[in-house]
């Protein structure tokens, strides 16, 4: 977008912002509607900020379909393993998430919103069952929120691969 000096946002930037903030409502809302109405604990900060990822960045290689799908499980099992090990505390956590950076970058599938999901783990010992409630449909909805956009969505691109 252009700056202050320059003058404001062409249409064009302005539908690109929208159709941007589209998608991310579009997957907050989801998240926010399934914590509602199923009870499971999707809307939290990891899966909010894969949204903003997606919608903001859907070309970045952070924001590809496989560092999401790789990145979380490596993110979730290291913290529980982790944590297994030496109990919940702000130093597991700390732990947890440079051992999960350090795993998705070996795989060369960084996707940096699962970070924040094996630091609460390392804080909070959620156990295996992290992994029902809120991992798998929190990745889900977002995921298939993105996938849907960018078919339906003109100017949006997203796709599987």
């Amino acid at each position: 977008m252009r700056d202050a000096v320059g003058g404001g946002a062409g249409r064009n930037e302005v539908v690109a912002s929208l159709i941007v903030g589209v998608v991310a409502l579009g997957a907050v809302l989801l998240l926010a509607a399934t914590q509602s109405v199923a009870g499971l604990h999707v809307f939290a900060i990891p899966f909010i900020a894969t949204a903003a990822v997606l919608a903001t960045a859907p070309h970045a290689p952070l924001a590809r379909p496989r560092a999401v799908l790789t990145a979380y499980p490596v993110a979730v099992a290291t913290a529980l393993v982790v944590t297994a090990v030496a109990g919940p505390s702000t130093y597991t956590a700390a732990v947890a998430a440079a051992l999960s950076i350090t795993v998705m970058v070996l795989l060369k599938a960084p996707h940096v919103p699962a970070v924040p999901a094996a630091a609460a783990i390392g804080l909070t010992d959620p156990g295996v069952g992290y992994v029902l409630d809120p991992l798998v449909p929190g990745v889900a909805l977002v995921l298939g929120v993105a996938l849907l956009a960018g078919r339906v969505l003109p100017g949006y691109e997203y796709r599987w691969g």
